[in-house]
Protein backbone atom coordinates (compact mmCIF):
# COMPACT_ATOMS: atom_id res chain seq x y z
CA UNK A 1 0.00 0.00 0.00
CA UNK A 2 2.84 2.16 0.60
CA UNK A 3 4.18 2.28 -3.02
CA UNK A 4 0.59 3.26 -4.55
CA UNK A 5 0.78 6.26 -1.94
CA UNK A 6 4.37 7.61 -2.27
CA UNK A 7 3.55 7.19 -6.29
CA UNK A 8 0.44 9.16 -5.74
CA UNK A 9 1.86 11.83 -3.61
CA UNK A 10 4.74 12.44 -6.68
CA UNK A 11 2.11 13.18 -9.41
CA UNK A 12 0.62 15.59 -7.45
CA UNK A 13 3.30 18.30 -8.53
CA UNK A 14 2.32 17.60 -12.20
CA UNK A 15 -1.68 17.16 -11.43
CA UNK A 16 -1.39 20.93 -10.70
CA UNK A 17 0.87 22.35 -13.38
CA UNK A 18 -1.96 20.46 -15.25
CA UNK A 19 -4.95 22.65 -13.84
CA UNK A 20 -2.71 25.29 -14.09
CA UNK A 21 -2.60 24.91 -18.04
CA UNK A 22 -6.67 24.65 -18.42
CA UNK A 23 -6.55 28.14 -17.30
CA UNK A 24 -9.75 29.99 -19.32
CA UNK A 25 -8.61 32.11 -22.20
CA UNK A 26 -10.23 34.92 -20.83
CA UNK A 27 -7.51 35.41 -18.43
CA UNK A 28 -4.77 38.08 -19.98
CA UNK A 29 -1.77 36.24 -21.78
CA UNK A 30 1.95 36.93 -19.93
CA UNK A 31 3.52 39.28 -21.91
CA UNK A 32 7.45 37.99 -22.98
CA UNK A 33 10.44 39.08 -21.61
CA UNK A 34 12.30 41.35 -24.26
CA UNK A 35 15.11 38.30 -24.91
CA UNK A 36 15.69 35.84 -27.25
CA UNK A 37 17.31 32.25 -26.88
CA UNK A 38 20.34 31.22 -28.78
CA UNK A 39 21.43 27.94 -29.63
CA UNK A 40 24.71 27.63 -31.81
CA UNK A 41 26.43 24.65 -32.34
CA UNK A 42 30.24 24.34 -32.84
CA UNK A 43 32.90 22.34 -32.62
CA UNK A 44 33.39 22.77 -29.19
CA UNK A 45 29.54 21.61 -28.41
CA UNK A 46 26.33 23.07 -27.91
CA UNK A 47 26.33 26.56 -26.39
CA UNK A 48 22.50 28.23 -24.77
CA UNK A 49 22.51 31.72 -24.64
CA UNK A 50 19.83 34.74 -23.86
CA UNK A 51 20.26 37.55 -24.90
CA UNK A 52 17.97 40.70 -25.53
CA UNK A 53 16.11 41.12 -28.49
CA UNK A 54 16.77 44.13 -30.73
CA UNK A 55 13.19 44.32 -32.47
CA UNK A 56 14.08 46.71 -35.05
CA UNK A 57 16.21 43.95 -36.33
CA UNK A 58 13.33 41.49 -36.07
CA UNK A 59 10.31 40.28 -37.44
CA UNK A 60 7.26 41.04 -35.75
CA UNK A 61 5.21 37.70 -35.61
CA UNK A 62 7.08 34.62 -33.92
CA UNK A 63 7.33 30.73 -35.76
CA UNK A 64 7.00 29.34 -32.52
CA UNK A 65 5.25 29.31 -28.84
CA UNK A 66 6.78 27.52 -25.96
CA UNK A 67 3.99 27.45 -22.73
CA UNK A 68 5.15 27.18 -19.45
CA UNK A 69 3.44 27.71 -15.99
CA UNK A 70 5.12 31.37 -15.94
CA UNK A 71 6.53 31.74 -18.74
CA UNK A 72 5.77 32.03 -22.56
CA UNK A 73 9.05 31.53 -24.51
CA UNK A 74 9.26 32.63 -28.26
CA UNK A 75 11.66 31.52 -31.14
CA UNK A 76 11.60 34.76 -33.71
CA UNK A 77 13.00 34.17 -37.05
CA UNK A 78 15.14 36.56 -39.06
CA UNK A 79 16.92 36.95 -42.31
CA UNK A 80 20.14 36.66 -42.14
CA UNK A 81 22.54 39.12 -43.26
CA UNK A 82 25.01 38.90 -46.68
CA UNK A 83 24.02 35.77 -47.67
CA UNK A 84 24.44 35.15 -51.57
CA UNK A 85 20.78 36.36 -52.93
CA UNK A 86 22.03 35.46 -56.68
CA UNK A 87 19.26 33.22 -57.60
CA UNK A 88 16.34 35.19 -56.16
CA UNK A 89 17.95 38.29 -58.18
CA UNK A 90 18.42 36.74 -61.21
CA UNK A 91 14.86 35.99 -61.39
CA UNK A 92 13.44 39.31 -60.17
CA UNK A 93 15.74 40.85 -63.24
CA UNK A 94 14.61 38.57 -65.61
CA UNK A 95 11.14 40.03 -64.64
CA UNK A 96 12.25 43.65 -64.95
CA UNK A 97 13.40 42.87 -68.25
CA UNK A 98 10.28 41.47 -69.34
CA UNK A 99 7.81 44.39 -67.95
CA UNK A 100 10.94 47.19 -69.34
CA UNK A 101 10.29 45.19 -72.88
CA UNK A 102 6.52 45.07 -72.56
CA UNK A 103 6.44 49.37 -71.16
CA UNK A 104 8.74 50.53 -74.23
CA UNK A 105 7.23 48.84 -77.11
CA UNK A 106 4.84 50.85 -79.03
CA UNK A 107 2.42 48.09 -81.24
CA UNK A 108 -0.65 46.94 -79.11
CA UNK A 109 -3.09 48.38 -78.97
CA UNK A 110 -6.30 49.89 -80.98
CA UNK A 111 -5.39 52.11 -83.84
CA UNK A 112 -7.95 54.18 -85.76
CA UNK A 113 -7.13 56.38 -88.87
CA UNK A 114 -7.82 57.50 -92.52
CA UNK A 115 -7.49 54.75 -95.55
CA UNK A 116 -6.75 56.05 -98.93
CA UNK A 117 -4.13 55.30 -101.77
CA UNK A 118 -1.69 56.98 -103.82
CA UNK A 119 -2.27 57.52 -107.68
CA UNK A 120 1.07 57.02 -109.74
CA UNK A 121 1.02 60.81 -110.90
CA UNK A 122 0.80 61.63 -106.80
CA UNK A 123 -2.50 62.03 -106.40
CA UNK A 124 -4.62 60.77 -102.86
CA UNK A 125 -7.10 59.18 -103.39
CA UNK A 126 -9.03 60.19 -106.70
CA UNK A 127 -8.11 61.62 -109.90
CA UNK A 128 -8.65 60.43 -113.44
CA UNK A 129 -5.68 57.90 -112.70
CA UNK A 130 -7.38 56.33 -110.11
CA UNK A 131 -9.51 54.17 -112.47
CA UNK A 132 -12.25 52.57 -110.53
CA UNK A 133 -11.69 53.95 -107.14
CA UNK A 134 -12.82 57.70 -106.74
CA UNK A 135 -12.46 57.88 -103.00
CA UNK A 136 -14.43 60.26 -100.26
CA UNK A 137 -11.21 60.22 -98.00
CA UNK A 138 -12.68 61.59 -94.70
CA UNK A 139 -15.08 58.96 -94.72
CA UNK A 140 -12.37 56.24 -96.15
CA UNK A 141 -11.40 54.49 -92.40
CA UNK A 142 -8.92 52.52 -91.17
CA UNK A 143 -9.10 50.41 -88.20
CA UNK A 144 -6.60 48.15 -86.51
CA UNK A 145 -6.76 45.71 -83.34
CA UNK A 146 -2.53 44.83 -82.32
CA UNK A 147 -3.03 42.52 -79.62
CA UNK A 148 0.51 41.08 -79.86
CA UNK A 149 3.94 42.07 -79.42
CA UNK A 150 7.28 40.95 -79.15
CA UNK A 151 10.64 42.56 -78.25
CA UNK A 152 14.35 42.57 -78.41
CA UNK A 153 16.55 45.23 -76.91
CA UNK A 154 19.98 45.70 -77.84
CA UNK A 155 21.49 45.77 -74.71
CA UNK A 156 19.26 48.65 -73.02
CA UNK A 157 15.41 50.07 -73.52
CA UNK A 158 16.83 52.96 -75.99
CA UNK A 159 17.03 51.08 -78.96
CA UNK A 160 15.38 47.17 -79.72
CA UNK A 161 13.69 45.48 -82.95
CA UNK A 162 9.70 44.81 -82.17
CA UNK A 163 6.86 42.24 -84.26
CA UNK A 164 3.46 41.57 -83.29
CA UNK A 165 -0.06 40.29 -84.93
CA UNK A 166 -3.10 42.38 -85.60
CA UNK A 167 -6.24 42.43 -87.52
CA UNK A 168 -7.13 45.55 -89.82
CA UNK A 169 -10.31 46.69 -91.12
CA UNK A 170 -9.58 48.98 -94.33
CA UNK A 171 -12.06 50.87 -95.71
CA UNK A 172 -12.75 52.65 -99.14
CA UNK A 173 -15.79 54.69 -99.18
CA UNK A 174 -15.97 55.59 -103.00
CA UNK A 175 -17.30 59.46 -103.63
CA UNK A 176 -19.03 58.60 -106.74
CA UNK A 177 -22.34 57.14 -107.95
CA UNK A 178 -20.86 54.25 -109.25
CA UNK A 179 -20.97 50.37 -108.77
CA UNK A 180 -17.76 48.10 -108.92
CA UNK A 181 -17.52 45.24 -111.81
CA UNK A 182 -14.70 42.95 -112.67
CA UNK A 183 -13.51 40.26 -114.76
CA UNK A 184 -10.49 38.01 -115.36
CA UNK A 185 -9.02 40.78 -117.08
CA UNK A 186 -9.66 44.29 -115.26
CA UNK A 187 -12.06 45.95 -112.38
CA UNK A 188 -13.69 49.07 -113.43
CA UNK A 189 -16.48 51.29 -112.43
CA UNK A 190 -20.26 52.07 -114.34
CA UNK A 191 -21.80 55.05 -113.73
CA UNK A 192 -24.84 54.97 -112.69
CA UNK A 193 -28.00 57.38 -113.31
CA UNK A 194 -30.11 55.75 -110.28
CA UNK A 195 -30.68 54.32 -107.84
CA UNK A 196 -28.58 57.13 -105.65
CA UNK A 197 -26.30 55.41 -103.34
CA UNK A 198 -26.40 56.19 -99.59
CA UNK A 199 -23.39 53.24 -99.43
CA UNK A 200 -20.80 52.60 -101.87
CA UNK A 201 -17.62 50.71 -100.41
CA UNK A 202 -15.23 48.47 -100.78
CA UNK A 203 -13.78 46.40 -97.52
CA UNK A 204 -10.89 44.16 -97.03
CA UNK A 205 -10.00 42.16 -93.71
CA UNK A 206 -6.89 40.75 -92.76
CA UNK A 207 -3.60 39.73 -90.43
CA UNK A 208 -0.91 42.21 -89.88
CA UNK A 209 2.67 41.36 -88.81
CA UNK A 210 5.23 43.95 -88.09
CA UNK A 211 9.07 43.95 -88.04
CA UNK A 212 9.98 47.52 -86.76
CA UNK A 213 13.25 49.01 -85.20
CA UNK A 214 12.44 51.35 -82.50
CA UNK A 215 14.49 54.33 -80.67
CA UNK A 216 13.26 55.36 -77.02
CA UNK A 217 14.82 58.53 -75.25
CA UNK A 218 14.13 57.75 -71.64
CA UNK A 219 16.15 56.02 -69.74
CA UNK A 220 15.00 52.69 -67.68
CA UNK A 221 18.39 51.39 -66.31
CA UNK A 222 18.32 47.83 -64.33
CA UNK A 223 19.69 46.95 -60.93
CA UNK A 224 23.40 45.48 -61.26
CA UNK A 225 23.08 43.53 -57.84
CA UNK A 226 20.41 42.58 -55.30
CA UNK A 227 21.88 45.07 -53.30
CA UNK A 228 20.97 47.75 -55.48
CA UNK A 229 17.66 46.36 -56.13
CA UNK A 230 17.08 46.03 -52.35
CA UNK A 231 17.80 50.01 -52.06
CA UNK A 232 15.96 50.95 -55.38
CA UNK A 233 13.30 48.48 -55.92
CA UNK A 234 12.31 49.80 -59.99
CA UNK A 235 9.04 50.90 -60.93
CA UNK A 236 9.35 51.15 -64.59
CA UNK A 237 7.47 54.04 -66.59
CA UNK A 238 6.97 55.58 -70.11
CA UNK A 239 6.26 59.17 -68.81
CA UNK A 240 8.07 62.25 -70.85
CA UNK A 241 9.20 59.50 -73.09
CA UNK A 242 9.59 60.43 -76.87
CA UNK A 243 10.17 57.31 -79.15
CA UNK A 244 10.22 56.48 -83.09
CA UNK A 245 10.01 53.51 -84.89
CA UNK A 246 10.00 52.48 -88.75
CA UNK A 247 9.92 48.95 -90.53
CA UNK A 248 8.04 47.55 -92.31
CA UNK A 249 4.13 45.57 -92.03
CA UNK A 250 3.05 42.91 -93.72
CA UNK A 251 -0.96 41.58 -94.59
CA UNK A 252 -2.27 39.04 -95.11
CA UNK A 253 -6.04 40.10 -96.94
CA UNK A 254 -8.01 37.45 -96.23
CA UNK A 255 -11.53 38.72 -97.40
CA UNK A 256 -13.30 41.29 -99.03
CA UNK A 257 -16.55 42.45 -99.44
CA UNK A 258 -18.32 45.23 -101.46
CA UNK A 259 -20.98 47.05 -99.95
CA UNK A 260 -24.05 49.41 -101.43
CA UNK A 261 -26.90 50.54 -99.82
CA UNK A 262 -29.60 52.56 -101.39
CA UNK A 263 -33.70 53.17 -101.11
CA UNK A 264 -36.09 51.67 -104.03
CA UNK A 265 -39.92 51.68 -103.47
CA UNK A 266 -39.84 53.51 -100.27
CA UNK A 267 -37.38 50.48 -98.77
CA UNK A 268 -34.20 50.25 -97.78
CA UNK A 269 -31.94 47.70 -100.41
CA UNK A 270 -28.93 46.83 -98.89
CA UNK A 271 -25.73 44.76 -101.26
CA UNK A 272 -23.16 42.47 -100.50
CA UNK A 273 -21.06 40.94 -102.65
CA UNK A 274 -17.76 38.79 -101.59
CA UNK A 275 -15.22 38.27 -104.24
CA UNK A 276 -11.70 39.37 -104.75
CA UNK A 277 -12.22 42.43 -107.51
CA UNK A 278 -8.51 41.39 -108.60
CA UNK A 279 -7.18 43.09 -105.25
CA UNK A 280 -3.86 41.49 -104.35
CA UNK A 281 -4.61 39.19 -101.30
CA UNK A 282 -1.89 40.06 -99.70
CA UNK A 283 0.38 44.09 -99.02
CA UNK A 284 3.93 45.02 -98.13
CA UNK A 285 4.05 48.48 -95.97
CA UNK A 286 6.73 50.79 -95.07
CA UNK A 287 5.33 52.14 -91.56
CA UNK A 288 7.07 55.17 -89.71
CA UNK A 289 5.96 55.79 -85.92
CA UNK A 290 6.67 58.66 -83.81
CA UNK A 291 5.24 59.75 -80.34
CA UNK A 292 5.65 61.23 -76.39
CA UNK A 293 4.35 58.99 -73.82
CA UNK A 294 1.63 57.33 -74.14
CA UNK A 295 0.77 59.10 -77.46
CA UNK A 296 1.95 57.56 -80.74
CA UNK A 297 1.30 58.75 -84.20
CA UNK A 298 1.44 56.31 -86.98
CA UNK A 299 1.53 56.11 -90.83
CA UNK A 300 1.57 53.15 -93.92
CA UNK A 301 2.57 53.52 -97.29
CA UNK A 302 2.23 50.16 -99.57
CA UNK A 303 5.15 48.60 -101.01
CA UNK A 304 2.89 46.91 -103.22
CA UNK A 305 0.21 47.43 -105.34
CA UNK A 306 -3.37 46.75 -104.25
CA UNK A 307 -4.48 45.11 -107.90
CA UNK A 308 -3.05 42.47 -109.96
CA UNK A 309 -0.66 43.69 -112.57
CA UNK A 310 -2.97 44.75 -115.68
CA UNK A 311 -6.59 44.45 -113.98
CA UNK A 312 -6.51 48.26 -112.89
CA UNK A 313 -4.17 51.23 -112.53
CA UNK A 314 -0.92 50.78 -110.18
CA UNK A 315 -2.46 52.52 -106.87
CA UNK A 316 -0.71 52.09 -103.36
CA UNK A 317 -2.27 52.20 -99.92
CA UNK A 318 -1.89 55.03 -97.86
CA UNK A 319 -2.72 55.09 -94.10
CA UNK A 320 -2.29 57.52 -91.44
CA UNK A 321 -3.53 57.67 -87.80
CA UNK A 322 -3.51 57.52 -84.21
CA UNK A 323 -3.51 54.87 -81.50
CA UNK A 324 -5.58 55.92 -79.03
CA UNK A 325 -5.61 53.05 -76.75
CA UNK A 326 -2.45 51.36 -75.68
CA UNK A 327 -2.77 47.88 -74.42
CA UNK A 328 0.50 48.28 -72.09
Amino acid sequence: MKAPILFSLLLLPFAGMAQQDSIPPTIPEVQPDRHTLSLTAGTDGMKIKVENMDTSKTQKGDTIRITSKRRLIRIITTPRIGIDTTETFESKLEDLKRERRNLFCYWAGLEFGINSFVTADGRIGDGPESGPLQLNNARSRFFAINFMERKWEFGSNHIGLFTGLGIEFDSYKLSENNTLLFNGDSTYAVAMESPDLRKNKLRQIGLRVPLMLEFNTKSARLPADATALAADPKAFNRDNNFHIAAGVVGSWLFDTMYKQKYNEGGHTVKQRIKDDYNLLPYRLAARAQIGYGPLNLFAEYALTPMFEEGTAPDLRALNVGITLIGFN
